[in-house]
């Protein structure tokens, strides 16, 4: 997240969707210090958030200074099919482990599709996604833009139709958002682009079933 108080804007980082690029292009409009990126433990019971990635809900209830000084501000995010989110989010939750073993994952693609089909099904479960900041990245598109079942982000945009930006001042803080791509996930064997059909029946059915709320609020169809 980004907060501007000179130009009285919120940037919400919606993981997987961009966010990087934009966080780099904004961070010139941020009064904040940076105060909103990387981990930090945010209570007495070591609670620990990805503040880059901070929802709405987090924000007022660790942040509720912060949250009240925004109430005006504009915010905004950018969205993507949850398809393509869910399979960048798995690659870059290989970066947990060693460069070597990501990078034998994605030469691979049956090895690819495999595991993510097998997360997919045995491990995207709600409680673990929602309180695990080490899974921000699988988490609902809705939780970032929502707060209390209400849209709190003015604008959201499809990363696959930004000119839908243009007439806002969004494009005037981001003129290049479209051809800018600071921390991209694909690489080798996904090098261009998603297989959604590769994950299979089973992990399809599990992830229309997790992102049901995405598909409908952003308008994806659902394979």
């Amino acid at each position: 997240m980004i907060v501007s108080d000179t130009e009285k804007f919120v940037f919400i980082h919606n993981p997987k969707c961009g966010g990087m690029s934009s966080h780099n292009a904004l961070l010139k409009y941020d009064t904040r210090d940076n105060f909103f990126f990387e981990w930090k433990t945010v209570n007495d019971a070591g609670k620990v958030i990805d503040m880059a990635h901070i929802t709405p809900f987090q924000m007022r209830r660790f942040f509720p200074k912060a949250f009240r000084e925004v109430r005006d501000y504009l915010k905004f995010a950018f969205v993507r099919n949850p398809y393509h989110r869910y399979l960048s989010a798995v690659s870059q939750h290989l970066k947990l482990g060693t460069p070597h073993m990501r990078a034998a994952v994605l030469a691979d693609p049956e090895a690819f599709y495999r595991v993510a089909a097998s997360f997919a099904v045995t491990a995207l479960q709600p409680h673990p996604v929602e309180n695990d900041h080490r899974l921000v990245h699988f988490r609902l598109q809705c939780n970032f833009v929502n707060l209390d079942g209400h849209r709190w982000a003015n604008h959201v945009f499809r990363l696959e139709h930004l000119e839908s930006m243009q007439g806002t001042p969004v494009a005037g803080w981001l003129p290049d958002m479209a051809r800018q791509r600071a921390n991209p996930t694909e690489g080798g064997a996904v090098a261009d682009g998603y297989e959604v059909a590769r994950l299979g029946s089973e992990a399809i059915a599990a992830l229309n079933e997790f992102y049901a709320r995405d598909f409908e609020a952003f308008g994806y169809d659902r394979v």
